[in-house]
């Protein structure tokens, strides 16, 4: 006849007690990981025109009399970029990229834009531009603008993606594109 040894029940107990403690303590010092979702909400283009003409030529009516100013518009245009913080956490080290139609120069940008020349800095033309947007608030709306010239070949699209240090669940609304 074989024994059957019976477990103390205040034994078994402390045991199990012991073992959600762990659990639970385990539980406590994990956390799910932080998510920002960075997205852009809007990028528009319009045109920027200068308060002032520019005079490109002058030409005489007749020989010894004054002649007619020509003047000219510069066309340049003028972009407008919205980035929004969504979801439970801040973007930590926001940035926003911003590349620009083939052979534009870049007229005004605000102080927190890098300009990045095309063709690894041997162009005359800017290639993109790197907007530094710090640490978003969850909520927070952050607004860029700034003024190139016109494209020469006439393609003026411009396509802006931006992205943050923080994960960000949901990729596919860091990219947005307009064209004047």
């Amino acid at each position: 006849m074989k024994k059957i040894k019976i477990i103390n029940p205040v034994s078994c107990a402390k045991f199990l007690a012991g073992i959600t403690g762990m659990l639970v303590t385990f539980t406590c010092f994990s956390q799910e990981r932080a998510q920002a979702d960075v997205n852009i909400t809007s990028v528009t283009i319009t045109s920027a025109r200068p308060s002032r003409p520019t005079t490109v030529a002058e030409i005489p009516l007749a020989k010894n009399q004054p002649g007619t100013k020509v003047t000219q518009l510069p066309e340049n245009l003028k972009c407008s970029v919205t980035v929004h913080s969504y979801w439970d956490d801040d973007a930590s080290d926001a940035k926003l990229i911003v590349v620009l139609p083939v052979e534009v120069s870049i007229v005004s940008m605000p102080s927190n834009a890098t300009a990045v020349k095309a063709g690894g800095g041997t162009s005359p033309w800017t290639g993109y531009l790197v907007f530094s947007l710090g640490n978003m608030a969850v909520q927070q709306s952050i607004t860029v603008e700034f003024t190139f010239t016109k494209s020469t070949t006439g393609n003026n699209k411009v396509s802006a993606f931006a992205y943050s240090a923080t994960p960000d669940p949901n990729p596919s609304n860091n990219y947005k594109d307009a064209t004047y």
